[in-house]
């Protein structure tokens, strides 16, 4: 039998050309997926247009402060027009008017030669829950090499973070010594078995003196409580007699307000329980811790009512102030006074009591200075130098003694148990913040110690504008249907996305 002949003509003859034509099920189903899935999408994307929520174009999640306007992009990504086209804004870059519509923010230095803008400072859409913390980039990007529009930079010129090269502090640099006038010695005050009240040995603790403006007017044992009415006003101090510019009450008071830095020692807070201002044998109380005025009208009136209620004291001859108090009190010759009148009996005993204040009691904190300077009368007033406490030492710097509760005082400040002159500057040097700040909190044994822990960039100090609010709440949340604001209808897709 002969075998078929098979050409390539008649083998192609047995296939189907047109099977492209048909429609199986495979077809079909890519087909619908096709078109299905896309206007899926389409309407998912039209309801949150509806809506107003822009949500699903975010880049990534925003930050705790911001979420509340996650719905409404427009808020920060401002839409905008060109050639009569209005372009959709949460493509753009958010812009540095958006920020400030909600912002106070001034500008750092008039002399600063860039201004980075917002955005690139305060990232968003990371997730991060502190805008503020700042990468050190940011800052070291001018402060590496830091240059002014004129003059020269009156800082450090090149610092690249907290552990390198970053200068010293600057009142413990070279020739700074503290300002104050109060004469103390710290390492006797801290001296164990040191007289307190009552000739009792007491042992201080840095804490008996130096205290925050929160907790000055708490009890305390070698004070008396002082009420300090910036931020912590009393009901009493809350009220006004003048109807027409009350009082605003203080700030809400917060676990670390009034604790950030110690307030000045006073007397009364700190020194009146050991070292009273006894000025006559006569009396047990002491005079006010005041002008040299106030303090001489104060002696005249006491002695002016004893001597009333006493007449007979006319003709007692004073004690010698050496055997009342004991020590060497003045130049002044110590001789017995005699008095043939009232009035005289009052001067004789001012002018006791004021030799010992001025020239004993008094002298031993604080620097007199008497007009006549070869040779002062007795009865002349000296005035006192202003003590020049320093409240704040790193005035370009924020630190919290709030945030440092935890670890004792000796600890950073290592220089405060010997000191013995009131010229020693005693903060702590910024080797013994950098073994504690050395590096990312999310390795074990480091602490941050980015540039926003102690600096800001914004400058709060100047003198800024009224700020006027321009967003309502439905704006921010993206609500369309409230009390205040009807539902509007009819809208264009290109404007739910934007204002």
């Amino acid at each position: 039998m002969a075998g078929r002949k098979r050409t390539a003509k008649s083998l192609g003859q047995r296939h189907d050309f047109h099977y492209f034509k048909r429609w199986g099920r495979w077809r079909t189903t890519r087909v619908v997926l096709m078109i299905a899935v896309p206007a899926i999408a389409g309407l998912w994307l039209l309801g949150f247009a509806i809506r107003r929520n822009s949500e699903p174009y975010a880049s990534g999640p925003l930050s705790t402060v911001h979420s509340f306007t996650g719905k409404r992009c427009e808020t920060c990504h401002r839409p905008l027009v060109e050639a009569g086209v209005v372009k959709l804004g949460f493509r753009r870059h958010v812009n540095d008017a958006a920020c400030l519509s909600c912002h106070q923010a001034p500008a750092h230095q008039a002399l600063q030669t860039f201004t980075p803008t917002c955005a690139s400072c305060h990232t968003e859409h990371v997730g991060s829950q502190h805008l503020q913390q700042t990468a050190d980039e940011s800052c070291v990007q001018c402060h590496g090499d830091l240059q002014v529009k004129s003059g020269s930079p009156h800082y450090q010129t090149a610092i690249y973070g907290f552990d390198n090269r970053h200068p010293e502090f600057a009142p413990l640099r070279d020739g700074f010594r503290d300002p104050g006038t109060i004469k103390l010695n710290h390492s006797v005050h801290m001296r164990a078995g040191l007289l307190g009240p009552n000739a009792q040995p007491v042992q201080l603790q840095c804490q008996d003196c130096h205290r925050t403006a929160a907790d000055q007017s708490a009890p305390w044992k070698y004070g008396q409580a002082r009420i300090v009415k910036a931020g912590f006003p009393t009901q009493a101090a809350s009220q006004t007699d003048d109807p027409h510019n009350p009082q605003m009450p203080g700030e809400p008071i917060r676990p670390g307000a009034g604790r950030a830095y110690m307030a000045a020692p006073t007397y009364a807070s700190a020194c009146q329980n050991c070292h009273t201002l006894q000025y006559d044998g006569l009396f047990t109380d002491s005079v006010p811790h005041d002008k040299p005025q106030v303090v001489h009208a104060y002696i005249v009136r006491r002695l002016t009512d004893y001597i009333h209620q006493h007449p007979e004291a006319v003709h007692e001859p004073a004690r010698p102030l050496r055997v009342m108090f004991g020590g060497t009190i003045s130049r002044v010759p110590q001789t017995p006074h005699i008095a043939h009148n009232a009035d005289e009996w009052v001067k004789f005993h001012t002018e006791d009591a004021e030799n010992l204040l001025w020239h004993k009691t008094c002298q031993e904190c604080h620097t007199l200075d008497y007009k006549q300077a070869d040779n002062p009368a007795p009865e002349a007033l000296p005035e006192i130098a202003p003590s020049k406490i320093k409240d704040v030492w790193l005035p370009n710097a924020a630190f919290s003694h709030y945030a440092h509760a935890s670890i004792n005082c000796q600890s950073c400040h290592t220089k405060a148990l010997s000191s013995q002159q009131s010229a020693d500057v005693l903060i702590p040097s910024i080797k013994v913040c950098q073994d504690c700040h050395n590096g990312q909190p999310i390795k074990l044994g480091q602490a941050q110690n980015g540039c926003f822990l102690c600096h800001q960039y914004h400058n709060w100090k100047q003198q800024r504008e009224p700020f006027t609010p321009s967003h309502s709440i439905d704006q921010l949340r993206g609500s369309l249907a409230t009390p205040h604001s009807p539902s509007r209808t009819g809208v264009a897709i290109s404007e739910m996305f934007m204002r």
